[in-house]
């Protein structure tokens, strides 16, 4: 089948160009190989499709019959890669997004117009969940999330780090003390995530002494009565006076300004960092949808991300 195509092919650049020599150079081969394709197309048909001379060129009448089919097949071939090239090209038609549900509350949800805006024909179809994703599975163009060991077999972009802290409300600190060290929150209702892939139950922190000559590193399992798989509600349990929250940066935004909030622990890095991805399916050509939302992303959350400005 792809050698007949391939003849076929030939045969219609030598129709139109009505040379040898010119059709060997549209197809980039010698003109040694355009001569053999059509020798062996007309064996295999046990026709004659050309009339040559050493300064004629004709076609026979059959030649003229299998032209028309061969010039078909030849526009349906274009035909084929211009529709697809086309849509590549453009930002139209759907696309289907995964995100991480807390993420897409705070950075993403509020600037869907602007996107909308500037890519008008562009269908936008968001799932928001926290769970790791099969981007084949549940048909997406592209995930962005949050994961510490992205999907094999897929592109993972890497587009932020995001970092946590500890954090309470004035009310709770008032009622239950302020934890001065980390084995202080042995005492403390600690509010944890808590879903089928992670129980953020154990909290380890590091300390560098002043003359960064000596780390001190210390992990202890926290417990709480309340445990949930939305980094969301952690911060609304938070903020109303549930527990001490170990909360991601990009969830803060003017809370400590205003006093809703008060950082627990700031001497202390707290080891959990959370690698923001964008992660797609391996393509030669990345369609310009896919790569016109991670831009949209990327600039939205600036870099370095705007979000660590509340740690300053």
């Amino acid at each position: 089948m792809i050698k007949k195509a391939q003849q076929m092919i030939v045969f219609n650049a030598l129709t139109k160009q009505q040379s040898f020599t010119k059709a060997a150079q549209l197809l980039d081969i010698s003109r040694t190989q355009v001569s053999k394709q059509i020798q062996q197309l007309e064996e295999r048909l046990g026709v004659q499709l050309v009339q040559r001379t050493t300064r004629s060129f004709a076609l026979t009448e059959e030649g003229q019959r299998f032209a028309v089919h061969c010039e078909n097949i030849a526009n349906e071939i274009n035909d084929a890669e211009s529709e697809l090239l086309e849509v590549s090209d453009t930002t139209q038609g759907l696309l289907r997004v995964g995100i991480a549900q807390s993420f897409a509350r705070h950075h993403i949800a509020p600037f869907i117009s602007e996107f909308h805006e500037k890519y008008p024909q562009l269908d936008l179809e968001l799932s928001l969940f926290d769970h790791r994703v099969d981007l084949i599975a549940e048909q997406l163009d592209l995930w962005i999330g949050m994961t510490d060991s992205p999907p094999e077999g897929f592109v993972a972009r890497h587009l932020a780090d995001c970092h946590f802290v500890l954090v309470a409300s004035p009310d709770y600190l008032a009622r239950n003390g302020v934890p001065y060290t980390p084995d202080d929150l042995a005492s403390h209702n600690c509010i944890t995530y808590y879903s089928r892939e992670r129980k953020d139950n154990v909290w380890i922190f590091n300390k560098t002494s002043a003359d960064n000559q000596e780390d001190t590193n210390v992990q202890l399992k926290v417990k709480g009565n309340f445990r949930v798989d939305s980094a969301d509600a952690i911060l609304d349990a938070t903020l109303t006076g549930n527990g001490i929250g170990y909360l991601a940066t990009y969830l803060l935004d003017k809370e400590f300004s205003e006093g809703k909030l008060v950082r627990l622990l700031p001497d202390w890095t707290l080891s959990q960092h959370m690698p923001l991805y964008a992660v797609y399916p391996r393509y030669k050509f990345l369609p310009k949808k896919v790569h016109a939302f991670i831009e949209f992303v990327r600039g939205h959350i600036g870099e370095p991300v705007y979000w660590d400005n509340v740690l300053r």
